[in-house]
Formats: C-alpha cells, structure tokens, sequence
C-alpha cells in the first residue's frame, strides 16, 4: 500500500517511478577533476611542498549555499595582518586629509558625515570590503603581500563608491575623488610617487620597493581604470541594448587588468607579455565570470544607490530586465546559468592550457590563481556584507 504526502496510508496512490530535473539532471562539459587541487592545503600556486599562505574552506560544511561547480575556496591565513595595514592606511586618509584642506579628494558621503556612528559603520565596511575581498580572491599572498593588495582594494572601493554615489565627481581628470587624488602624485611611465601627499605617497613607493615589477603593474592597473571611470558621462546608450555589448564594456569597467595585476603580485608569479598572451582567450572567459558574479550580488545595493540618486546603473541585471523586459528574479536567474556555463567554458580552456605541455612553472601558478580567485569572488560575494547588508547577517561556527 502506498504512502501520500501527508504520511497517511492510501490503496490509491500510485507509485512514482521517476523523477527529472530538466536543468540539473543534463551532464555539463566541467571537469572537476582539474580543480581538485584547490582542495589540497599543502598545494599552493606554487606547486606541491612549497609553503601555503591559504587554508581551504568548504561552503557546504560551513551551512553556505554554494552555486559554482568550483568544488571549494581558499583563504588566506595573514587577514589579520593584512586588517591591520589597511586601517593604518584609511587613518592616514583621514591624517592627510586634516592635515591640509585640499579641493580635491572628494571620499564617500558616510566618512564625511557628522554622525561618527555612520562614519565608524563606514569604515568597518570598507576595510571588512577590501580584507575579504582579497583574502579570498588572492589567498596565496605573503604576509605584506596581503597588506598591499588588500590596502590597494580599499583604494578601488574609496573610489567606486563615489563614482556610485555621484558619477559626475569622476570625471575630473585629476584629484576628484581621493583615490584620484593620491594617484595625482604617481607617474605610471616611470613608476614614481611625488611627495605632495606624503603619507599616502608611502603606500605606492611601498609597493614598488616590495617589487618593482609587479608593484608598477598594479600600480598602473589602478591609474588605467581610474582613467576609465572619467568616461562615465558619456557611455553611449548602446551598450545597454544587449548583454554582449555590455559584457564587452564591462571588461574594462570591472578592472580586468587591476584583478590580473592583483594576481600576479599577490603570487608573485612574473610572466613577460608574451607569456601572459597564451591565456587571452581563458582570461576573456574568466572577466566574463567575475563581471557577472559582481553584478548579481550587488544589484540591489547598486539599484537602490540608482534609485535614490539618479545616477548610473552599470548592472547586468539592469540590462536583462531592459532588453527581455522581466522581473528582477528572473533577471537574476539568467547571469546565474550564464555563470555556470562560463565555469565550463573555463573548464574547457583550463584543461586546453594544462596539457599542452607548452605552459612553464609560472604561466602554470598563474593559470591556477585565476581559478583560486572565480571561487574566491563567488565566496566573497556570498559572504559580504556589502551586498547582503543586515538582513544577510549571520554567525558561523568555526
């Protein structure tokens, strides 16, 4: 005798025999297989016996929904570390900033508020902003390592959110925003740092005198995307009209060339030009990815910025729910299995890379670290309390 669904017994009930998901039950093109490495703490970018700077962390036995067939992340074990440089470099913000009144270097609206509960909530959101970020992104950085990046992201976020708050405030060509500012005094072609704004000049020069190489490129991956964001009063309306369109904008918007520049320093992996050639077409697949994980998890803070400032929505959920004329939960459902194609996609050009036998030691922890940083963005993203605010609280047992 069958049994219903309310537990009762029932000579009615006829026996179901299959069940199908037409989404989740079709095989995909993703070899796990050739992730199985970032599951392995004694395994880092560096190759096996080397030193690791991460622990790995699964989502599942942390209580967290995972949507990625990335079967894990990793986290960088020096965030504390890397907590405390970033603060001293927001207090110097704030020193330079007293020190002298200056027209330029304009900061968010909540560190210039009178309220210091609102300044102080600012704060915490920035530098736990910038610290996740990177910890998750770029988990294989040394000590001070740590420090730059994190330090570098806060730099991206001062700005950005100004840009969000008042587009307008980013297109001066210098000095408008304080990462304008403190970038005025550095000369991209020969990666120097002018002494007019002394204690953040010691940021870039600390960079740089950590290495010289990598610094300069990750230096000059922040001033090319600051220029970038001087261009946002006159986007042209067709990028909104298709999602390729603007996926191909957005590539430059997300800062592709600042999270490659971030990897490379961050793993210490130095590749000439033409080293870094070999991976165009994986890198491609890969700034899809990440532009796409950014703009699902923050449309709802960039809308609500939207809606009470009439400012830009650069938001791909923004741009589906335009050109398919949908709801924002259907709009979120697509860039979600576009996500997980891409990851294939990834899976495909990864496993091409690898066996080719033509990749050295370096193209190879470079390639890596751009799968440490996919799974690292989309647990960021899931944890952040940037985008999921109060509501999305929560403690995690340890």
């Amino acid at each position: 005798m069958g049994t219903t669904t309310d537990g009762t017994k029932s000579g009615h009930f006829m026996p179901i025999t299959y069940v199908y998901h037409p989404i989740l039950d079709v095989g995909t093109s993703f070899d796990a297989n050739l992730f199985k490495f970032l599951q392995h703490p004694d395994e880092g970018v560096g190759g096996p016996g080397c030193y690791t700077n991460f622990i790995v962390l699964y989502p599942s036995e942390l209580s967290i929904y995972w949507p990625s067939y990335l079967p894990c992340c990793r986290q960088r074990k020096h965030w504390k570390m890397a907590e405390r440089m970033t603060r001293e470099l927001l207090d110097a913000i704030y020193e330079d900033s007293c020190r002298e009144t200056r027209d330029d270097g304009v900061m968010p609206p909540e560190l210039q508020d009178m309220s210091s509960e609102v300044r102080m909530r600012k704060e915490t959101e920035l530098i736990a902003t910038s610290v996740k970020s990177a910890a998750y992104m770029y988990p294989n950085a040394s000590p001070v390592r740590a420090g730059i990046s994190s330090q570098s992201m806060l730099l991206v976020f001062l700005h950005d959110d100004v840009v969000e708050t008042s587009p307008l405030d980013a297109v001066n060509l210098k000095g408008s925003t304080i990462t304008d500012a403190i970038f005025a005094t550095y000369e991209p072609k020969t990666g120097t740092a002018q002494s007019r704004r002394e204690a953040l000049g010691g940021f870039l020069t600390a960079m740089i005198e950590e290495d010289p190489s990598l610094g300069k490129r990750l230096l000059s991956s922040i001033f090319t995307w600051l220029n970038h964001t001087k261009g946002y009063g006159s986007i042209s309306p067709a990028i909104f009209e298709s999602l390729r369109n603007y996926l191909e904008f957005r590539s430059d918007d997300i800062a592709c060339e600042f999270i490659i520049a971030q990897a490379l320093f961050a793993c210490n992996i130095h590749l000439s030009e033409m080293e870094i050639q070999v991976f165009n077409n994986v890198v491609r697949i890969y700034v899809t990815h990440i532009s796409l994980t950014n703009d699902l998890y923050s449309f709802e803070r960039e809308r609500e910025e939207y809606e009470r400032t009439d400012g830009l929505l650069i938001n791909a959920i923004g741009v589906i729910r335009k050109v398919y004329q949908v709801s924002p939960v259907v709009a979120k459902q697509l860039p979600w299995g576009f996500i997980l194609d891409t990851e294939c996609a990834f899976s495909g050009e990864f496993k091409k890379l690898i066996s080719s036998g033509l990749l050295n030691s370096a193209q190879i922890r470079f390639v890596k670290a751009l799968a440490e940083c996919l799974a690292g963005q989309i647990f960021y993203s899931i944890t952040s309390g940037r985008y999921g605010g109060d509501k999305a609280a929560r403690v995690i047992s340890t």
